[in-house]
């Protein structure tokens, strides 16, 4: 069995052989597009959309609150 060293410089002559930038960046872009359009993602960003209207409600009350009791002063 004969043993294959390649060194830094080879390895990378050897992966832009086999792929080239258009193939990585269109490897890149359909992986992405695939997790944009699953249910999961969806979902999650329906539950952090919900997270954050929540507490922006929570805050603007609070400060109504601390309004009110400074006017009443």
């Amino acid at each position: 069995m004969k043993i294959l060293r390649l060194n830094e410089e080879q390895f990378q002559n050897m992966i832009t052989e086999e792929l080239n930038k258009n193939e990585i960046i269109s490897l890149i872009r359909d992986k992405i597009d695939s997790n944009l359009d699953s249910r999961e993602f969806k979902k999650k960003v329906k539950e952090i959309s919900a997270e954050i209207v929540s507490n922006l409600f929570k805050t603007l009350w609070q400060q109504n609150n601390m309004w009110k009791r400074a006017c009443q002063q």
